[in-house]
């Protein structure tokens, strides 16, 4: 059974988690892929059921613009209900909410959109071997925080639902109400009384701590830390040091004594509920009104976050600053309480109560903040993929390599043996006649968004899938690059063979170069994560996996937008009537516009150099 999940916050609170198991979790995933199937049946009944039934036969231009649509939703809805979902639902999907779970980061705030896209586009390695998520199933049970492979990509959790809001009846948080309350009033004053002294709240969370978490020591620690925790409260409870550290038992001795500790700790916290149970009066009084003013508290600063949790972001932004200020007092107030009912040992009812209105607290305060990333030059988004491509040429290179080694292997295997088109080129290639001496195909205008609507889905879904398997240690990319080089070179192989090698350049060159670069990029992104896996340095593999999580997903976005250019002119562009020379120009244009983009967008000029410099000079001369 999987223990709780402990987060340390920035201001040095201590949130739990429970993990969610992998049956809840299976469940959920289960429910999302029948409402995926559900959705998808609606859509191919629309397109082809409902839309030619209300345009009627004399629209085909309209019933293929339709069919084109069909598979762009189609395919996204393959590949970005998880994404979507968790973005707009705080890291739930329709199916992890009606199982009561949730993904969050690994610090407890709510996934953006950075982590939910890693997350569920690497679920290509998950999923193996297919159907079956059985490498993400195992990955999930050998690591302690029960994460796949894309979770330790993206640094993200899945756990049980942490959100709701106070329970309206419940007798324990009413006594732990109180509880907190005289607490509170005795502040610093708050200690434990032993036989012989006192101990002070902070000592009782130390031995709460060890006691907690023995079992997971080893033998010899355990033994050494009992003893070194238990020796300054010997005297205390009335033992004689000397004789203790001589026992044979030492330990059961050392670990028995502090049982003892937190049981009269536990004993005087709820002494004062105990006798109200009893219809003892409290001792001091006004402690029951203070007890009541205490839930208040709770109830209202609850209320509070989760109806400002439902408006999103723009709810704490919409606050004037006295009342932000009041709510980040309130705030404090309750993690106060949370860290001196773990501490102090409250009622387990109550530290959950109290837990689950820090966590909703702590992602109003801190959810919407974005965390800050290295500087970097030429700053924004449009040269963001440039730096990052320029940043792994290695894995760029490597990239190419499998790709287009094989393509000139396969090329002149096929031409020295021609048997071996058989095996390299597709049976569609194989007999195939071009339509035109300066390209393979002519679709017919009407027809072409649907073809290129085809193409993209099926080129994005290849870089996904090859993006995805780098998690496999690069073993996966590597396969789907070099089974694509030999395809490609086998073809062009044999219509060379066939004499037929101006339609087939005639046909790639408009689009080619752009699906040859977007297939080399994805193969790269996918080379990134395995670097982390198989090179993680001094850092543990999932850390190495995090911090190139962002950079191999931007160097993947990259890798989309050239194929989405690319199927616009393959679908449009590459069968129509232009000539060859004007087939050239759009290779030569659109290439040399990508390759100028990767080398030059997000450069520092000379005159933004020297300003960085002179900034850096002047911040170090500064006192």
């Amino acid at each position: 059974m999987q223990q709780n999940i402990r987060i340390r916050t920035p201001d040095h609170v201590e949130l739990q988690f429970e993990p969610a198991g992998p049956v809840s979790r299976f469940a959920a995933l289960c429910l999302d892929l029948l409402l995926i199937l559900l959705a998808g049946f609606f859509i191919l009944l629309a397109s082809q059921v409902i839309m030619p039934l209300w345009l009627g036969s004399g629209s085909k231009a309209g019933m293929f613009w339709w069919g084109a649509i069909a598979v762009l939703l189609l395919f996204l809805l393959k590949w970005t209900y998880f994404a979507l979902f968790e973005v707009l639902m705080r890291g739930q999907t329709p199916g992890k909410r009606l199982m009561g779970i949730r993904s969050i980061r690994d610090d407890g705030l709510p996934l953006g959109l950075r982590e939910s896209a890693i997350r569920n586009l690497l679920r290509a390695a998950d999923v193996l071997p297919p159907p079956t998520y059985l490498l993400g199933g195992l990955c999930a049970l050998y690591q302690k925080r029960g994460k796949r492979l894309g979770d330790l990509a993206a640094g993200t959790i899945v756990v049980r639902e942490s959100y709701g809001d106070v329970s309206e009846e419940s007798s324990s948080l009413e006594t732990g109400a109180e509880w907190a309350a005289r607490l509170e009033a005795g502040r610093s004053r708050q200690a434990v009384t032993l036989p012989r002294g006192k101990i002070e709240a902070s000592q009782v969370g130390l031995i709460r701590e060890f006691m907690s978490r023995r079992r997971d020591l080893n033998p010899e620690k355990r033994s050494l830390l009992a003893w070194q925790i238990a020796r300054p409260f010997l005297e205390m409870m009335g033992a004689e040091p000397s004789q203790v550290e001589a026992r044979s038992d030492r330990r059961d001795y050392c670990e028995r004594l502090l049982n003892d500790i937190l049981e009269r700790a536990a004993g005087q916290s709820g002494a004062d509920s105990s006798q109200r149970k009893a219809g003892i009066p409290s001792k001091a009084a006004g402690e029951g009104s203070a007890g009541m003013r205490k839930r208040a508290q709770w109830k209202r600063f609850s209320k509070q976050v989760h109806s400002m949790l439902r408006r999103g972001p723009r709810a704490l932004r919409a606050l004037a600053p006295q009342s932000l200020d009041q709510l980040i007092v309130r705030y404090r107030r309750v993690t106060a309480d949370l860290a001196r009912a773990h501490s102090l040992g409250a009622e387990p009812e109550v530290v959950r109560e109290l837990n689950r209105m820090a966590v909703a607290g702590h992602n109003l305060l801190y959810g919407h903040i974005k965390r800050r990333r290295p500087q970097s030059s030429g700053g924004g988004w449009f040269s963001a993929i440039a730096r990052a491509v320029r940043s792994r040429m290695g894995a760029v290179a490597l990239s190419a390599a499998f790709l287009f080694i094989p393509a000139v292997i396969g090329y002149f295997a096929v031409q020295l043996n021609p048997d071996l088109a058989y095996e390299l080129v597709g049976d569609g290639f194989l007999d195939f006649q071009p339509a035109t001496a300066e390209s393979l195909h002519n679709f017919p205008s009407l027809t072409r968004p649907a073809v290129a609507s085809q193409i993209l889905t099926n080129n994005v879904q290849v870089a996904l899938i090859a993006f995805g398997l780098g998690l496999t240690a690069g073993v996966g990319t590597a396969l789907i690059l070099v089974f694509n080089g030999a395809h490609i070179g086998g073809v062009a192989g044999w219509f060379a063979m066939k004499g037929n090698s101006r339609a087939l350049w005639g046909w790639i060159m408009p689009h080619g170069g752009m699906e040859l670069l977007a297939i080399v990029l994805a193969g790269a992104a996918g080379f990134v994560l395995a670097e982390a896996i198989l090179s993680p340095g001094r850092l543990r593999r999932s850390e190495a996996l995090k911090r190139v999580g962002g950079r191999a997903l931007t160097i993947e976005l990259g890798c989309i937008l050239l194929l989405i250019a690319a199927a616009v002119v393959e679908g449009f562009v590459s069968p129509s009537q232009i000539p060859y020379w004007m087939r050239i120009g759009v290779l030569a244009t659109t290439l040399s516009a990508a390759i100028l983009y990767l080398a030059a967008a997000g450069r520092e000029t000379s005159q933004q150099r020297d300003r960085h410099n002179q900034g850096s000079l002047t911040s170090h001369a500064a006192p």
